[in-house]
């Protein structure tokens, strides 16, 4: 039994990491998706859904991870419930995500595979001169799908409003509206591993990204997490629990059940 994972985000490849070293492991990965049993399809890439759709009509059987979470703002969650009506399993990182799903028949709490990859890697944290190495923002801003073009600019120009020092801004996600980001951004994608340590010792994290319910709950203290407009302004998980320990194993143990 062999299992293409099919992730088109940079991203979810980072927090993917763990699990297909695993399923290597195991002997159940596979990067050739027209020789696999099935299909893992994280998260609500429109890539995804793209791709999801093609495999779903070649009677690829579909395990959805991240099912039942929401993204306010944003074309994404309407792709991911897509993706879900489409898969034969769901895995969830909560009980509010499980609660969201229509058919909880073969649905699974198994907690957050991103929170199992945190290792952080310091190597770019920033020295400012007469600035403290810490004293610096990090402000990741990803484009509301929902919003029009103007309503855009007034939440870019609010986050601009709120620098004061130096700051690293980070490249937007690619999605409808990036084009409108770009100019503010003066820091490329990075690994994993270097935006976490980024993100760890950063003065606030100015963001609308789901990094900010996840990842940074963990690295750093809430009040210098800075929710910036609609984007994932009440995502599940700020109402769920979070800490749920080895998503990862978990994931692994139902995907050998397979047959």
């Amino acid at each position: 039994m062999k299992i293409f994972v099919a992730s088109f985000s940079r991203s979810s490849d980072g927090a993917l990491t763990k699990l297909i070293r695993r399923m290597k492991e195991e002997d159940i990965w596979t990067d050739d998706y027209a020789k696999a049993d099935y299909i893992l399809a994280p998260g609500d890439r429109i890539e995804t859904l793209h791709f999801v759709i093609d495999r779903y009509n070649e009677n690829k059987p579909i395990i959805h991870l991240w099912a039942g979470e929401k993204t306010q703002g944003c074309h994404d969650e309407l792709w991911r419930r897509f993706i879900t009506e489409m898969s034969m399993m769901q895995l969830c990182t909560n009980d509010t995500a499980l609660n969201n799903l229509t058919d909880k028949r073969n649905a699974h709490v198994v907690g957050n595979i991103m929170l199992d990859n945190l290792d952080v890697d310091e190597s770019k944290i920033p020295s400012f001169g007469d600035y403290n190495d810490q004293d610096y923002d990090i402000v990741l801003y990803n484009p509301p799908t929902l919003l029009s073009q103007d309503e855009i600019r007034k939440e870019l120009e609010s986050v601009f409003d709120l620098l004061h020092g130096k700051y690293i801004w980070i490249e937007p996600n690619g999605d409808h509206g990036s084009d409108l980001v770009l100019p503010y951004v003066n820091c490329k994608t990075l690994p994993r591993g270097q935006y976490l340590g980024l993100l760890k010792n950063c003065h606030r994290f100015i963001t609308n990204s789901s990094s900010s319910c996840y990842e940074a709950m963990f690295l750093i203290r809430p009040d210098r997490i800075i929710q910036v407009g609609v984007r994932n302004s009440d995502r599940e998980s700020k109402h769920a629990k979070m800490d749920i320990p080895g998503a990862t194993e978990k994931v692994i143990s139902l995907l050998k059940k397979m047959k």
